[in-house]
């Protein structure tokens, strides 16, 4: 009977940390309508959540909408953040949203300092957890899972591994990532140019022989004409593009140029809201709203949902095209036990996340001196 009672309480704990953030086994990536801004936030299958900005709109200077729909998701703090830039449009609602759910874990920016209120109160609200990200930085979320997330920093403050592009505006400085599940992958980066003037500098170009093939790339700058830039998109070859864009702003975003760019390059593009720029083109631009993707681990294919009831679905490609060398590889051990426990279990055994990180051992091969666990998978 004790037996019985201590499996009810394990699955029950496993039951809690699946339900928090709405975990379903599938990689969530939730591109959320926050108006003229920008914001994401990313449900690893395992429950692990990882928000990417989180923008005031620059309209109506209200942060209901984001902090709203984490609330609907069931979301109950942040694992990590990652901040592209520190304009109030990609950082304004950060402190309301980690009022509402804390912050558990490391905030990456691009480091450095900059003027005004939205930044001081970004600063402010992540405290002792803000963290500069360093080109290559790499987290890896369900680490003890056969099925891991990667997110993998591959640009800020105009560095790539191919060098620095000198400039002072803070759209080029942006941090830009690449999450990795098996063989899906989407590029985020913030509002990175790819354009000479005097005002932007071309940092798209430098970077996108590191990113390689993607399968989504939420698109640059809102879609302004300062980005996406042709060898941008001849590197990357995206199947589906995401804009972050609102209402009635006063930039024109989405731009034709930027549009007409993704379009030659075969790109479906969902949006946000209408904007204020050029009109979406029947059966290749789609307003959505939340635009949520979604994959299981080497799926032949993800979807795409808008719209509160709309699915498209998409061939994964990115595993067929160019993938940088030097993207990290998660290699996850065959065995994973408790230092103190007399069972050991496969690594994708559900029992794995109850250990503690102090206890966790790991390997390819059985530890001496314990047995398989009666319930784990074969």
């Amino acid at each position: 009977m004790a037996k019985r009672i201590l499996s009810l309480i394990v699955c029950m704990l496993v039951f809690v940390g699946m339900a928090n953030g709405q975990a379903n086994g599938k990689l969530q990536i939730h591109h959320m309508d926050v108006g003229q801004g920008d914001g994401a936030i990313l449900i690893s299958p395992g429950g692990q959540v990882v928000l990417f900005d989180v923008g005031e709109d620059m309209k109506k200077h209200d942060c209901t909408k984001p902090v709203s729909y984490l609330d609907q998701l069931g979301i109950k703090h942040i694992d990590y953040l990652f901040v592209s830039h520190y304009h109030f449009d990609h950082i304004g609602c950060i402190p309301a949203v980690l009022s509402e759910f804390p912050l558990q874990g490391d905030a990456y920016d691009r480091g450095e300092s900059y003027s005004g209120t939205a930044y001081a109160n970004y600063v402010t609200s992540v405290g002792s957890h803000r963290k500069t990200a360093a080109i290559g930085d790499a987290i890896t979320l369900d680490r003890n899972s056969q099925s891991p997330v990667v997110i993998t920093v591959f640009a800020l403050n105009g560095k790539s591994r191919h060098g620095q592009v000198q400039t002072s505006n803070e759209n080029d400085l942006s941090l830009a990532v690449v999450v990795s599940f098996g063989t899906f992958r989407e590029e985020i980066g913030g509002d990175l140019s790819g354009d000479n003037t005097p005002m932007y500098q071309d940092v798209e170009t430098p970077v996108a022989p590191d990113v390689g093939k993607i399968d989504v790339y939420k698109v640059h700058h809102h879609c302004s004409s300062h980005s996406t830039n042709d060898a941008w998109m001849a590197a990357t070859k995206p199947t589906v593009g995401i804009i972050s864009t609102g209402d009635g702003n006063g930039y024109n975003h989405p731009t034709a140029d930027c549009l007409d760019r993704l379009h030659q390059h075969d790109v479906k593009t969902y949006w946000t809201e209408t904007g204020n720029g050029a009109r979406p083109e029947s059966g290749a631009d789609v307003v959505g709203g939340n635009i949520v993707v979604e994959v299981a681990w080497n799926a032949p294919s993800f979807t795409i949902a808008y719209g509160g009831s709309h699915i498209d679905t998409y061939a994964v490609t990115a595993a067929s095209g160019t993938v940088p060398p030097n993207t990290p590889v998660v290699t996850v051990p065959k065995y994973a036990w408790s230092k103190n426990s007399t069972h050991y279990h496969f690594a994708n055994c559900r029992f794995v996340q109850n250990i503690v990180p102090a206890n966790l051992e790991q390997g390819n091969s059985p530890p001496a001196n314990k047995t398989l666990h009666k319930d784990c998978p074969k």
